[in-house]
Formats: structure tokens, C-alpha cells, sequence
């Protein structure tokens, strides 16, 4: 691995690219120490029409795979992202759990879960009405980090 330090004093905000040949373990451990260490986190490139934002990866409550693209939901938007779920699964903080076959979610944002033994259990975000729904392939391993998540912050 090359690792180069260039200088700029005209960035506003330092700035982390990595370039590689694929994305290995390697790169996705370094990836996360990096956001882990970075106090406002990473930041995503989303679209609304024809407008590109970068969002904050802490404030979206979830994603959704729809077709050729992805919805990023946060609580006041929809943003879409052509990326692959599962690229976006390896990037992300810890955090983000998938919840089904199309969903991840944001676990610091969860504020209920509802469930449903017969079919998906609803998930409901803090301070938002939406909602995305956990599978009963995924509900267990949800509820698991929830029960982690609270016995940590006690």
C-alpha cells in the first residue's frame, strides 16, 4: 500500500480519498477507523432531481433499495444514490444494520420497533413519522444490537 500526504492550504476542510483496485477487508477497516475518528462522520453524495447534497451519514434514517438506485431517507428528505446496497453495507458505521433484503437502517436513530411474529416488524424512527419494515430473516440479529446498544448506554 502507497500512502501520499499532500499539502493544501486552500482546502477549507481536510480531505480523504482513497483509491484502490477493489475494496478489500483491508480498506474497509481503514475506512472505518477514519469515520470513527473524524468527529462529524462521513458524508454521502445524494441527489434530488438534478441537485447533488452531501449528506451527513449520522442524520439518514434509512436506506432503501429501489430499482437501479437507493433511497436515502432522512427526516425531512428523500435523496437518491446510485450505489449497489451491499457497497454502501461495507462503508458504512457500525451503526447501519440491514434489516431486510432492501433495507439498512440507522440503529441510533431507532425509537421502536413494533413486531410482528407472522410478518415484517415495523421500525420507527425518533422524531419522524416514517417507517421501514425488518424481515424475519433479519428481525432477531435487529433486536440483539438494540439490546446491546441499551445495555451499553445503560
Amino acid at each position: 500500500m502507497k500512502i501520499n500526504i499532500d499539502v493544501d492550504d486552500s482546502l477549507q476542510e481536510d480531505r480523504i480519498t482513497i483509491h484502490c483496485r477493489e475494496i478489500t477487508e483491508e480498506i474497509i477497516r481503514l475506512q472505518r477507523l477514519l469515520a470513527e475518528q473524524h468527529p462529524r462522520g462521513q458524508t454521502l453524495s445524494a441527489y434530488i432531481d438534478d441537485t447533488e447534497y452531501f449528506i451527513d451519514v449520522n442524520s439518514v434514517l434509512f436506506m432503501e433499495a429501489e430499482g437501479n438506485y437507493i433511497s436515502l431517507h432522512t427526516t425531512q428528505s428523500i435523496y437518491k444514490i446510485r450505489q449497489r446496497l451491499y457497497e454502501l453495507e461495507e462503508l458504512l458505521p457500525r451503526a447501519f444494520v440491514r434489516i431486510s433484503k432492501s433495507t439498512i437502517v440507522n440503529t441510533d436513530e431507532i425509537s421502536s420497533i413494533k413486531k410482528n411474529i407472522v410478518g415484517a416488524s415495523e421500525v420507527a424512527f425518533r422524531n419522524c413519522p416514517k417507517k421501514a419494515f425488518a424481515s424475519r430473516n433479519y428481525i432477531k440479529s435487529l433486536l440483539q444490537i438494540m439490546d446491546e446498544k441499551r445495555l451499553k448506554n445503560g
